[in-house]
């Protein structure tokens, strides 16, 4: 039982065959520190030099300017919107008391508008001459040129509502603009402007269209039909009998949204 126990026991190891396997395993720990470095090793490290220089040399994504449209719309700008529609209304009227009136609201929403109203610059520069065009028509009595005027600020403060978090998607607006130049071009008789109007009409219908059908069927139907009437209308008083009922049914299509 005893020698049976001594063999299960460890195994003795001479002391010289100790150290010659201790040489060939430094040996060996040599041999693959010299691989390492040959020119295997050599291109790894490049390969990963390389791709440090990449990472490093290609600058960091931009971080994305502000999102405005989780911002509400300056409440100047809506001023402006809203006392230019009214404008519209008192030169189409002859009312040039309430349009002289509205004016100088118009114009302190308009001081506002620049220092609320981030990275538009150019915008605003055209809003304020547009207000400038406008109070000159206005003081002019020029029924046309006021009506004009107060028209292109509606288009002027819909591209920069664009920015921002809106409940009324701007084409909506925009055909409301339409709607109107149907009405001026109509009475100017200007035939190439009414084809144009009608041609951004369809556009601009075109890109809300769907969101509306998703939200009432009957109303974006309804509104389809009156899209097409202008597409098909050919003389200024075809035009001027499709205008009224264009705008009184932006109305609908605002309250879709609300």
């Amino acid at each position: 039982m005893n020698n049976k126990e001594r063999r299960k026991g460890p195994r003795q190891i001479d002391p010289m065959n100790n150290l010659i396997m201790s040489g060939v395993i430094v040996l060996l720990v040599l041999g693959l520190g010299a691989c390492s470095s040959g020119p295997s090793g050599l291109q790894s490290g490049s390969n990963a030099n390389r791709a440090g220089t990449k990472a490093s040399s290609t600058p960091a994504a931009t971080p994305a300017a502000a999102n405005t449209k989780t911002q509400s719309v300056p409440a100047a700008l809506m001023n402006a919107g809203e006392y230019g529609e009214n404008i519209y209304d008192y030169a189409k009227a002859n009312d040039w008391k309430k349009a002289g009136d509205k004016i100088a609201a118009l114009k302190e929403a308009t001081k506002k508008v620049r220092p609320d109203v981030k990275n538009q610059p150019a915008r605003v520069d055209r809003l304020e001459a547009d207000v400038a065009a406008l109070d000159r028509a206005v003081t002019a009595k020029d029924r046309q040129a006021a009506t004009l005027a107060a028209n292109q600020i509606t288009h002027d403060v819909a591209e920069m509502t664009a920015a921002y978090k809106v409940i009324v998607p701007v084409e909506v607006v925009l055909l409301d603009y339409y709607g109107r130049e149907l009405e001026i071009w109509a009475e100017a008789k200007d035939t190439s402007k009414l084809q144009a109007t009608a041609r951004e009409m369809r556009k601009t219908w075109d890109v809300v269209r769907s969101s509306i059908e998703a939200k009432n069927p009957a109303v974006a139907k309804k509104f389809e039909g009156l899209v097409a009437q202008v597409e098909a209308a050919k003389a200024p008083a075809d035009y001027a009998k499709v205008a009224k009922p264009v705008l009184d049914e932006v109305d609908n299509l605002e309250k879709v949204f609300e």
